[in-house]
């Protein structure tokens, strides 16, 4: 009796509670495990690599997926170092500051740096994380070089003599920070295919000050990433199959006008020696399949449903990849300015994100690396005196991802200039937010302002003669 009344208490309860949390018929197929971010990479890391990329190969919203955040993140110019060295006076050390920035834009040039940033994008995108070696030479440079994740073998687990650990190919202290990471030194030996043992797979143990693990962590204590496309895999995939169908439907049914069969018995030998039965698929064709009875063809597939079907796939596709439907799907019908600003607004916050993570995990150590050894072997000049002060003085500096231009940049002028007027905003919050330093615009402008007047020309005279040339020429003849 008493038991009977636990279990009706147990279930009364349950029903007070969380609805998803209620076991029953319609949820049998839920996955109920806690697992733990490593369980699941373990698990499924390489499945969700291999398929990432193989959609990145085939899948065209994908490589639209990739490109947009390229071009968004990167960029043509990739990010731009402002240094902010201050002197002991709490003034701008623009000497400093300049010979800075200089070394660090013939930095970027050598080592195609903006072409590796682009390539993050590409792995992020595809295997979830990215690995950077900083590989110093015996004259001080910098190399920085990225390795295909795949040669941290996610199946390469130990217990170390020194007390260490080895989990997923990346080694670990006894207060689980990361101290090296073993990376397959044949790029073969690693794939599934081959069939390598554990103990024929050639390693080289390189330490983790000099290797920048990349990836975004969405759980607590997850040490491998996840490809970014992962979430939507599913319906990607689904989605380029059901056009595959819907394709091969309509070029069936573009081609086929109809066939020719009999009413006896007459049995349908093939087309060919072997006797096999096939179907041509050709313009204009018609089949004989019996005697000389016509059966007209008309399939109704891809019927009016098939354009709303693919819409909602990727917009629950934009969702999961956090970036508007109407770009993804290269979808402009039906937006006008309020909703393409709503979407792009949300979407550029995104990109922020993504910038500043890109800046904080990967631009900001490298730069301090590539300062300190600059520094140490006085490649940093200004003039011909190389910078004598410690990397503490010459560190502080900000990094800019691009910004964008706007759907109608006339409102968006007037926008801000209404609330430079009401004084809500100041030019300089206006510049930065256009990704330019204040102080380089001011001094360009003072500049352009000098020059005009020892020329005797007037802004209002250069922009009437712009205007003038964008006039549409008059047809003479």
């Amino acid at each position: 009796m008493r038991s009977n009344t636990i279990q009706r208490m147990v279930v009364n309860e349950m029903r007070r509670m969380y609805d998803s949390g209620s076991p029953d018929r319609l949820t049998f197929s839920w996955d109920s495990n806690s697992y733990t971010a490593d369980q699941v990479s373990y698990a499924q890391l390489e499945l969700l690599r291999a398929r990432s990329r193989h959609q990145a190969r085939n899948n065209d919203y994908v490589i639209r997926l990739i490109q947009i955040l390229k071009d968004n993140i990167v960029g043509a110019q990739g990010f731009k170092l402002r240094s902010k060295v201050i002197d002991f006076n709490g003034k701008p050390d623009r000497p400093a500051r300049q010979a800075i920035e200089r070394a660090w834009m013939r930095f970027v040039e050598d080592s195609n740096l903006v072409e590796i940033e682009q390539l993050l994008i590409d792995g992020l995108a595809t295997d979830g994380e990215a690995l950077c070696y900083l590989r110093v030479e015996r004259n001080g440079n910098i190399v920085p070089t990225l390795i295909d994740p795949v040669r941290l073998d996610i199946n390469f687990n130990e217990e170390l003599d020194n007390g260490n650990v080895v989990r997923m190919g990346i080694e670990y202290d006894s207060h689980v920070n990361p101290v090296a990471y073993h990376i397959n030194d044949d790029y073969q030996s690693h794939h599934p295919s081959v069939g390598a043992s554990q103990e024929s797979q050639k390693r080289t143990r390189i330490p983790a000050l000099q290797m920048l693990h990349l990836f975004r962590k969405n759980f607590i204590g997850q040490k491998r990433g996840t490809p970014w496309i992962a979430p939507s895999l599913g319906r990607l995939f689904q989605l380029g199959e059901a056009e595959k169908a819907a394709l091969t439907a309509f070029r069936i049914g573009a081609a086929k006008m109809g066939f020719f069969r009999s009413d006896e018995d007459e049995e349908y030998t093939g087309d060919g020696e072997s006797g096999d039965m096939m179907l041509n698929a050709e313009a204009g064709t018609f089949e004989n399949i019996g005697s000389l009875k016509f059966e007209a063809f008309d399939p109704t597939y891809p019927s009016g449903d098939y354009a709303p079907f693919v819409e909602r796939i990727l917009k629950g596709v934009s969702s999961g990849l956090g970036v508007d439907y109407h770009s993804l799907g290269n979808d402009l019908s039906g937006v006008n300015y309020s909703s393409a600003r709503v979407g792009m607004l949300e979407t550029r916050e995104y990109f922020k994100t993504i910038q500043g993570w890109i800046i904080h995990s990967f631009l900001k150590p490298l730069f301090k690396l590539w300062l300190d050894t600059s520094l140490l072997y006085q490649r940093i000049t200004i003039g011909q005196r190389p910078l004598s002060r410690g990397l503490d003085y010459y560190l502080p500096a900000q990094f800019v991802g691009r910004r964008w231009d706007w759907v109608d940049p006339k409102n968006e002028a007037m926008a801000k200039k209404t609330q430079y007027d009401m004084r809500t905003v100041s030019l300089s919050q206006i510049i930065r937010e256009r990704g330019d330093e204040p102080e380089d615009v001011f001094r360009e402008i003072a500049e352009e302002n000098e020059l005009m007047e020892q020329l005797g020309i007037s802004a209002q005279q250069v922009l009437s003669k712009l205007e003038a040339e964008d006039e549409p020429k008059e047809d003479t003849e």
